[in-house]
């Protein structure tokens, strides 16, 4: 068939003649095609933007939140490792239903724990879970409210922050470290340190995109420290002095003194006893000390450093002749502890009888707690040849240490 014949039926020789049916249909599918390209496109471009507004939005949420966590947490003097356990020091509050602890701390001059906990999301906010906050109210400057802060009764609960995932997981933590509260959540957990002054927090947040129906996840992760006896503000007898990672520092000028209570270690079950010496460092200088009396430095300048060192058998004269030094310069050995007003007196039993910490501390314990002045710290020493924790020879009163800083006049 010759094709040309047919071209007069389906259009004629006529420049002026409308456009053909055939014609419309292609154009009109071509103008589709065009504008379905464009309408996916412009549809790609919103889901992106409202993506990257929801994944924005809750970032900042996140961070924000983060952010006064952290700060609340250096006012604080101890970080509790069992958030469950810790609620006996908070007797006025009360864990909501399905609600989980995870942090817990101590904040000097405050009567009772201030409590961070998940629970269900409800009413207004946005789920699965909400992270709340109960402890003293805050006025607008960022300090506690004087008016109510020895009003634990007055203390109410507030959310921080929605959107918190609610997959279960058990805190990755790092070795000698604990999880605040095994059975916490991905969306917020904790891991405290051995000396409960550092915690390593763990916030993962979600929210869809109610649109698209996308998922948008956020997880952010910070360290926080407890900055023991640190000053608020609210109360005439403040503490004066910090300390940060095991190291005593003077904020203002302050007459200091040192002194050892006592200390037991022998060269193994039975056998003889191992000399101990100890030395003060002021700023990094060591200071003449006869440890037989308590060495007192007086009218110190703001911003002076001390630390404390131990050594066993410095000579090597005894047992196996091993020197070992332990000093508050290792901030992460678990050799040493530094104890302030209110920290729980480590649970261990004397290695072979040897006098407890308990008798060491004389005077200085009350319901199984560190009772001191707020002007006080003890330092406690294990120089054995095992640093593990969890052995029958750790048991922290090879030497014991206190120190005392009073103000100058």
């Amino acid at each position: 068939m010759n094709l040309t014949k047919l071209l007069p039926l389906i259009k004629k020789n006529n420049p002026n003649s409308g456009a053909t049916l055939l014609e419309i249909l292609l154009g009109s599918a071509l103008m589709s095609f065009i504008v379905g390209i464009a309408g996916f496109g412009l549809v790609h471009i919103l889901s992106v933007e409202q993506k990257a507004s929801a994944k924005g939005e809750i970032q900042a949420n996140s961070n924000r939140a983060l952010e006064f966590l952290t700060d609340e947490i250096k006012l604080g003097r101890r970080i509790e490792s069992d958030a469950v356990a810790a609620l006996a020091e908070a007797p006025d509050f009360t864990l909501p239903s399905g609600a989980k602890p995870i942090l817990v701390f101590q904040v000097p001059d405050v009567p009772q724990r201030i409590v961070y906990y998940t629970k269900p999301a409800e009413n207004i906010w946005e789920g699965p879970n909400v992270l709340e906050r109960w402890g003293p109210p805050m006025d607008e400057n960022g300090q506690y409210d004087p008016a109510e802060i020895n009003n634990p009764e007055n203390w109410e609960y507030h959310v921080l922050i929605d959107s918190i995932d609610d997959t279960a997981q058990t805190p990755n933590c790092s070795p000698d470290w604990r999880p605040s509260n095994v059975d916490a959540t991905q969306g917020f957990n904790a891991c405290v340190n051995p000396e409960e002054k550092l915690v390593k927090l763990n916030l993962a947040t979600t929210t869809t995109n109610k649109t698209w129906r996308e998922d948008v996840n956020y997880q952010v992760q910070s360290m926080a420290f407890a900055r023991s006896n640190i000053t608020q503000g609210f109360t005439g007898d403040a503490p004066i002095f910090e300390i940060n990672n095991k190291q005593l520092t003077i904020p203002k000028p302050a007459n200091v003194k040192f002194e050892v209570l006592g200390g037991a270690i022998t060269c193994g079950a039975g056998g003889v006893n191992i000399p101990v010496t100890t030395y003060l460092y002021k700023d990094d200088t060591k200071q003449v000390w006869d440890t037989s009396s308590a060495l007192s430095l007086s009218n110190q300048p703001a911003g002076t450093t001390f630390d404390v060192e131990s050594i066993k058998d410095e000579d090597r004269t005894v047992c196996n002749k091993e020197k070992l030094a332990v000093s508050s310069t290792d901030s992460d050995s678990p050799r040493i502890r530094v104890l302030v007003n209110g920290d729980p007196v480590p649970d261990v039993t004397p290695f072979d009888n040897q006098t407890t910490i308990d008798d060491f501390l004389e005077g200085y314990i009350e319901d199984g707690k560190i009772k001191l002045a707020e002007n006080q710290a003890i330092y406690l020493f294990e120089l054995g040849s095992n640093s593990d924790t969890g052995s029958a020879t750790f048991d922290l009163q090879d030497n014991v240490v206190l120190a005392t800083v009073d103000s100058v006049n």
